[in-house]
């Protein structure tokens, strides 16, 4: 079946109802695909043949899929936000990969002030000070870990109990949370031992959790409306869904982007402009590689390399390669349109007449952004760079819900182009059992 290759604009409805007094932006997600779909291969029939069949069996969907239109998770995580909030003004989130990424990317894309949810992944003990170091008396513990049994995890709330047992505060079944799916695993013995109260983790892989209590959770403490953006994921999951190549957004995109990978552009880069969207291209690199880059059924290595970058910085750092650079590459680009009439007002002054100010004067900084946005995508494009382009404003969760499921669509039907499974990380177990061995063959104290 042939694509038809068009240059598109797609706009998606995304204004919702909401009994708030707060103002949320309702700002359609406005996608933008220049010339990129001129790549797209003709559209498998098994895809087609699972689009319909999930169309019309929700029960056989992809588990991601099958959080829409997500009421019982909205219900669980404003329970729980609710419930932390009445005694706590701080919330530390300890977890990684999709136990972190999701949320991490809903509080800081969707509120201006972030700093009421602090994310702990790595542990780098360098970085780990600072979380001992918390006071904890208005402060809630949220441990989250799908298996249960994730060592970064487990290290850090294990070595983190002591400091909250001796700190003042009201004990630790009120402070401290747990996200898992199965009780009976250590984090989960631990949290039974402790009282500690347990709240279920869908069954849903990590990296695609972000729609669950995982991401929810952390979203609803800092105030993120999430009715909004599960609105906003459901009405993309409609279009999404449908086997028709032409109303199905996910589908046009991920054909082009497995035919420019099949040329040689297996490199994916998402370039944000907006420092509230640079978390939405974190979250999305893990989506992409772990779920695609996998070994097929005839033993060929597949996969498309996510590449996160950031306007305006970075345009002094790779841009000049991706213009005249080997031509490997395929871009994704995030912007903020609400961003052109914010900042200062350049003034022009006795300063005016100099030829690298005379632009400037009189402009608003958020002017200049947008024009080195705009800049940088006409010359990418006057490569012939294949480009699409995404507008949402931050402060926009259906919008932002949207997105996250045509992304999350995008990289399943990539997989099922490429021929690969993109739930599951076959090579990511193999480093956890190697490193267990090491700690398991050395004694405390003399690992190097």
């Amino acid at each position: 079946m042939n694509i038809p290759v068009p240059r598109l604009t797609v706009t998606i409805a995304s204004n919702t109802n909401m009994d708030d007094t707060r103002t949320v932006n309702t700002a359609p997600l406005h996608l933008q695909t220049h010339n990129f779909l001129q790549h797209a291969i003709p559209c498998p029939t098994h895809l087609l043949e699972s689009l319909a069949l999930w169309q019309r069996s929700p029960s056989d969907r992809p588990a991601f899929l099958q959080l829409i239109p997500g009421d019982q998770e909205i219900n669980q995580s404003l329970h729980w936000a609710e419930r932390f909030r009445q005694r706590a003004d701080h919330l530390v989130v300890l977890g990684i990969g999709g136990s972190s990424l999701g949320g991490n990317m809903l509080v800081r894309t969707l509120t201006r002030n972030a700093s009421k949810v602090s994310f702990f992944e790595n542990i780098c003990p360098e970085q780990l000070t600072s979380l001992y170091e918390m006071e904890w008396r208005h402060t809630q513990i949220l441990a989250i870990s799908k298996s249960g049994e994730t060592p970064e995890t487990l290290a850090q709330l294990l070595t983190l109990l002591p400091v909250v047992q001796e700190r003042p505060g009201p004990g630790l079944p009120e402070q401290i949370a747990i996200v898992t799916e199965n009780p009976h695993s250590a984090l989960g013995r631990i949290a039974t031992s402790l009282h500690l109260p347990i709240i279920p983790h869908a069954p849903v892989g990590g990296r695609f959790s972000v729609l669950s209590v995982t991401g929810l959770l952390p979203a609803a403490f800092a105030g993120v409306e999430i009715p909004a953006l599960l609105a906003g994921a459901t009405r993309m999951a409609q279009r999404c869904l449908q086997p028709d190549p032409d109303a199905n957004p996910a589908l046009r995109c991920a054909l082009a982007q497995t035919g420019l990978a099949a040329q040689g552009r297996n490199m994916s880069v998402m370039l944000s402009y907006g420092s509230r969207l640079e978390t939405i291209a974190t979250w999305f690199r893990q989506l992409w590689a772990e779920s695609l880059g996998k070994i097929d059924p005839r033993g060929q290595k597949q996969g498309l390399t996510p590449v996160e970058a950031r306007g305006v910085v970075d345009q002094h750092s790779q841009l000049q390669l991706y213009l005249d650079g080997p031509e490997d590459k395929q871009f994704t680009l995030l912007f903020d349109p609400t961003l052109t009439g914010l900042g200062r007002t350049i003034p022009a002054g006795s300063f005016a007449a100099l030829p690298a100010v005379a632009p400037l004067a009189g402009r608003s900084v958020g002017e200049l952004f947008t024009a080195e946005y705009l800049g940088t995508r006409d010359a990418l494009l006057n490569r012939n760079a294949p480009l699409r382009e995404f507008r949402l404003s931050a402060n926009n969760p259906g919008a932002l819900g949207e997105l996250i499921l045509q992304l999350e669509m995008e990289t399943t039907l990539v997989a099922g182009c490429l021929g690969v499974t993109p739930f599951d990380q076959p090579a990511v177990e193999d480093g956890k059992k190697r490193a267990r061995a090491r700690l398991e063959s050395s004694a405390p104290g003399t690992l190097s």
